[in-house]
């Protein structure tokens, strides 16, 4: 009874010692405290020093009702996927491409479930009408943002979201402030750049005027913000069963679930390239040791020497030949694994109007195969051949999805989805054809 009277005591001491506004403290010491001790306080300091920010995306992209279940879901994730953030002092850059994320994926569920409900009288939404051109630039803006390269993107939310000084994101980063000036004109300007080619024309400062105006009312409802402090502690301590709302827990898992596709995709990607230069490198080789001159008669000594030269140089080829069908075969492997995986999620029956991230899921798996199946590629013939296995296999989905659709299992959306994909394999074939008839 002592030692709990203890703990309570020095629990209490270290939350008064800690204040709510975090002062002092970096995002990297108040994530390592809710990793180590699940410690409450120290989330709540994150969720009050970035929850503007992210309240901010979810209401630029969602309603009110739906931007609370996205709020609510980005630091869920973050209580989840904390140890696998890298760069623990730039929690507020992580945390604006999880909102986005997140919100684009309650948007889209939204979308499908009004799609569900037949409305015979459809009322203007006033406050759509009233932001005008405002409401369309929105989505844009944050669209492009989250596109740009970390270091990029880190002082424009730091600095434009957030509304921290130069000398604040310099001091957060560990970077001078002159360093941070830089990377803020270079982020407004590539933002304006990008901005352009989609038909909204801003300078550099006025991107930085209208996301400062865009973020300087963003502010969560103080009941949102103790409810999803509560909720993150509940699931750090695996105690949220009840807790959550299966709408939340539904977004949360399907954000997580995708970032663990995205991490699949990137470690895929590394190993196709891998063995594009390990295949690269042998083909090379093996080139210049045909290309070398034959040697003029030489002593028996002399050719001893050289015939164990050869030899040496023969086993370096059997290796090298052997270190490149060990990663073929590895990609072989890979590539079953995810047809396998493919021709599950394809049969399933259960895929309905608001799960369409297993449409997500088939779609990039079919494009991962067919990577696979290109690096695995020796003579043009076999890459027509892997395009062509693709078109049949997206062929077969577009019918998939299209025979969903007329039984109510998929809205129209998902069988045009399905079919952009089959043109998208179909385009791509024929550039090959094309490349290849030119030579």
């Amino acid at each position: 009874m002592r030692t709990n009277r203890t703990d309570s005591l020095i629990d209490h001491l270290r939350r008064a010692v800690l204040l709510p506004d975090g002062v002092g403290l970096g995002d990297g010491e108040l994530l390592g405290r809710f990793i180590e001790r699940h410690d409450e306080a120290a989330f709540a300091v994150l969720v009050n020093r970035h929850g503007p920010m992210v309240w901010g995306v979810c209401r630029r992209l969602l309603h009110e009702q739906d931007a609370e279940d996205a709020f609510q879901a980005t630091f869920l994730v973050l209580a989840r996927k904390a140890t696998s953030i890298r760069s623990k002092e730039m929690v507020g850059n992580w945390l604006y491409g999880v909102a986005h994320q997140t919100s684009l994926q309650a948007r889209r569920t939204a979308a499908r479930r009004r799609a569900k409900e037949v409305q015979v009288t459809k009322m203007p939404d006033i406050k759509a009408v009233e932001l005008g051109l405002w409401a369309d630039i929105q989505p844009l803006l944050d669209e492009e943002l989250s596109r740009l390269p970390d270091i990029y993107r880190a002082v424009i939310v730091l600095c434009d979201l957030e509304g921290q000084t130069r000398k604040e994101v310099a001091s957060h980063l560990g970077v001078p402030e002159g360093t941070v000036a830089a990377r803020m004109a270079r982020a407004r300007a590539l933002l304006a750049k990008r901005l352009t080619r989609r038909g909204v024309v801003f300078a550099g400062g006025s991107v930085a005027a209208v996301l400062s105006a865009g973020s300087a009312s963003a502010s969560a409802p103080p009941a949102l913000v103790a409810s999803t402090i509560k909720s993150a502690s509940l699931l750090a301590a695996g105690r949220a069963a009840g807790v959550i709302s299966a709408k939340v827990a539904a977004l949360t898992e399907g954000v997580v679930k995708a970032m663990f596709v995205t991490k699949i995709k990137i470690v895929l990607a590394v190993v196709l390239v891998v063995a594009a230069l390990a295949g690269a490198a042998g083909l090379i080789y093996q080139t210049q040791a045909a290309d070398q001159p034959k040697p003029k008669e030489e002593p028996p000594a002399a050719k001893k020497d050289q015939k164990q030269g050869e030899e040496k140089q023969a086993t370096t080829k059997e290796e090298e030949k052997l270190r490149v069908l060990k990663v073929k075969a590895l990609l072989k492997e890979r590539r079953d694994i995810l047809k396998d995986e493919w021709e599950t999620v394809l049969k399933r029956e259960d895929i309905v109007p608001d799960k369409s991230q297993w449409l997500d899921t088939l779609c990039h798996t079919l494009e991962a195969i067919l990577e696979v199946d290109l690096d695995l590629s020796d003579s043009p013939a076999d890459r027509l051949a892997a395009y062509k296995n693709a078109m049949d296999s997206a062929q077969k989905l577009e019918n998939n999805f299209k025979d969903r659709m007329n039984r109510g299992l998929a809205l129209p959306q998902d069988y045009m989805h399905a079919k952009e994909l089959r043109l998208k394999v179909e385009i791509s074939m024929t550039k090959e054809q094309m490349k290849q008839n030119a030579k």
